[in-house]
């Protein structure tokens, strides 16, 4: 059996533009280009589970958490299950780690891992079910 594996910061679905003068929403675009990958686990870094913010300021923000928009195929040909770890929690939101699997999700632990106050770090530790093999 081959196992398609992908990882990607999407940088919580915001990049500057072209000049680096404003920020520019691209949670859709990312949406799209993750499920052409076709791959099985993908480990996603930066994803925002909330933020008002953005939600107000970007026109078509997703209303839910970033993990479950990017689970949902652009088209709804299929679907990743889902699991997300918050690592980093302000005024506004909070982000974090998280994965996306075609596999059944049978357990997850987020491990903090921050060496210091301000600048969070997480291990999202997850078991999936690939056939008869807990992985």
């Amino acid at each position: 059996m081959k196992l398609r594996v992908a990882t990607y910061n999407i940088h919580k679905g915001v990049v500057r533009d072209f000049l680096g003068l404003r920020r520019v929403s691209r949670i859709h675009e990312l949406r799209a280009r993750l499920h052409e990958l076709q791959a099985d686990l993908v480990f996603l870094q930066e994803v925002q589970g909330q933020h008002e913010h953005h939600a107000k300021r970007f026109e078509q923000w997703p209303v839910e958490p970033q993990d479950q928009f990017l689970a949902k195929s652009p088209t709804l040909r299929h679907t990743f299950e889902t699991a997300y770890g918050k690592n980093a929690t302000y005024l506004h939101g909070h982000h974090g780690n998280a994965l996306l699997s075609r596999f059944p999700i049978l357990d997850l632990e987020n491990r903090d891992v921050s060496d210091h106050a301000l600048e969070k770090r997480g291990i999202l530790h997850c078991q999936v079910s690939i056939g008869d093999r807990h992985v």
